[in-house]
């Protein structure tokens, strides 16, 4: 999948469109994580075994490329955005249950440009965010329930939210630079933003792929940017404050006062036009450059109580990093082995979870990793179906 810059073409005119802190308590210790020195390990070295859980398809749920994936245990089943900016929900057991396919339009109860979709634990909806701050909420059958809108002109669009309640939520802005690099908590009976946290210090580029920033673990809630930035923060959701949770590094990591050098101003805190186009400008050049470098950069974070989980991109060539927190310990596998890890968007206890369309299913399903039920379930597949979630279990000791 191509690694996607934390902004599109088209968010850029969106953005054009609308234009009309304290030192943070630093962490204990850095985690160090020279992976570089492992053997390239091979599938079946670490993964215990591999299941599979094929989307149902029918002219109805044709999921057309998908954006965003996500599993919710608060209604025990995925839900998966394609870049036509429909949302579906799936079981667990992989069987439809609704799309939001006639929701999009320019009608009273429907939305005309999604950039995140969340199950709301709280209210127990859907709701949908679109760039300007407003929230769109719907039944699991995609029944239109209410809009509420964020008046905050402050900011130039949003690209991901997090809800803490009925009517409180994190918002991320969409991310052109350093400037952006801020988390919005927002209060939507007052109709505003009522605290701003940024982590700019630690930002160092726009580089990222999809995937989900947060992790509630034991309680609390962590945040792991979608950008380049060697840590991971606890968010504290009574103060509204970000504090720093785990450093780490790969032996080497970018810096970011050698990058404004190469290429420049990474900091510009305008937001006029011209200045919108020569942030992209500018981001755009770190960011082709980065992709080529020989330092690993890591594009994808997972985090649990047991590990840490990297998709780094080293020298052009895409890499997975484990961690175990516990031992210490690390292992590494590439996409030179014949049969490799895909990214992974989901990381549950000791299993990783990944979506794939049934044309990758040779380069990314090990079948000697499959028992009798899972082989079964594969053959059933055809080439034009749904995507396939596939979850690698780790063997118990990396």
């Amino acid at each position: 999948m191509k690694v996607l810059i934390h902004i599109h073409g088209f968010m850029l005119t969106i953005l054009i469109l609308a234009i009309s802190c304290t030192e943070r308590e630093s962490l204990d210790n850095i985690t160090n994580i020279y992976y570089s020195e492992n053997e390239d390990l091979p599938m079946g070295n670490f993964i215990d075994r591999i299941e599979i859980v094929p989307f149902e398809t029918d002219s109805m749920n044709l999921i057309d490329q998908y954006h965003k994936i996500e599993f919710y245990d608060d209604f025990g089943g995925y839900l998966i955005v394609d870049k036509r900016q429909t949302v579906y929900l799936f079981t667990k057991e992989g069987d439809f249950i609704s799309s939001s396919r006639k929701c999009r339009g320019d009608g009273p109860d429907q939305y005309n440009i999604l950039v995140d979709a969340v199950y709301n634990p709280y209210n127990k909806s859907i709701e949908i965010l679109s760039p300007f701050g407003s929230i769109y909420s719907y039944d699991l059958s995609f029944n239109f329930l209410g809009k509420r809108d964020l008046q905050e002109k402050s900011i130039h669009t949003f690209s991901r939210f997090y809800p803490l309640s009925d009517d409180s939520y994190i918002l991320l802005p969409t991310l052109l630079g350093e400037k952006d690099a801020v988390m919005c908590f927002c209060d939507y009976t007052r109709q505003s933003i009522i605290s701003v946290e940024d982590y700019t210090a630690d930002f160092i580029s726009t580089l990222t792929m999809n995937h989900n920033p947060f992790v509630r673990l034991n309680g609390e809630l962590y945040f792991l940017p979608v950008c380049l930035d060697y840590n991971i923060y606890r968010i504290d959701e009574d103060s509204c404050k970000l504090s720093k949770y785990i450093s780490y590094s790969f032996g080497e990591n970018i810096n970011k006062e050698d990058l404004e050098k190469r290429f420049g101003d990474m900091s510009d805190r305008k937001s006029d036009e011209e200045s919108l186009k020569k942030s992209f400008a500018v981001m755009e050049k770190v960011n082709n450059y980065l992709l080529q470098s020989d330092t690993p950069i890591p594009v994808i974070k997972q985090m649990n109580n047991s590990y840490l989980y990297f998709y780094m991109i080293n020298n052009g060539v895409r890499e997975t990093v484990i961690y175990d927190r516990k031992s210490k310990k690390s292992i590494l596998h590439s996409n030179k082995h014949p049969v490799c890890l895909n990214f992974c968007f989901h990381l549950d206890k000791n299993s990783l979870y990944t979506i794939i369309y049934p044309y990758e299913m040779d380069k990314y399903i090990d079948k000697s990793l499959l028992d009798g039920n899972e082989l079964k379930k594969l053959d059933c597949v055809k080439d034009d179906d749904n995507p396939i979630v596939v979850r690698y279990v780790l063997k118990k000791r990396l």
